[in-house]
């Protein structure tokens, strides 16, 4: 039976040797995903930070970041559709800190960088490769 392959622009990426994750950083269902998911989090950090300046019991405070680190990973890992905070955070607190910001911020920035260089990277070789099946099936 004669088959048709064709490129999905699905490419599989290895996140800090823990985990590999796949999407097309093109896609702009996954895109949307990615700035929700970043706005979400955020959301998330500045109610940490308002509850550290809060003066609440100790207690509660770190009984609230616990609350809110799950809810982080859940999001994060809905993003990707698959379960990677456990591999790349493994019991590590998403709010720690790393290179001056929260470690899930420097995850989901890197992703949000590649979306941007798969952008640049295609929108440049569209234009001349449509331009060629343009040229060659138009009606004349």
């Amino acid at each position: 039976m004669p088959e048709i392959r064709f490129d999905t622009g699905l490419s599989t990426y290895d996140i800090n040797g823990a985990v590999t994750v796949s999407f097309n950083p093109t896609d702009t269902n996954f895109v949307e995903r990615l700035f929700e998911t970043f706005d979400q989090l955020d959301k998330l950090q500045q109610d940490q930070e308002k509850d550290a300046g809060a003066g609440s019991p100790m207690a509660e405070f770190f009984q609230r970041g616990r609350q809110r680190d799950q809810e982080m990973r859940g999001i994060i890992d809905n993003t990707f559709g698959a379960p990677v905070c456990e591999a790349l955070f493994g019991p590590m607190n998403l709010y720690a800190l790393a290179d001056g910001l929260p470690v899930w911020c420097n995850l989901v920035l890197s992703v949000m960088e590649e979306v941007d260089g798969g952008l640049n990277r295609e929108q440049k070789r569209t234009n001349a490769r449509l331009a060629k099946y343009t040229a060659k099936y138009k009606k004349k």
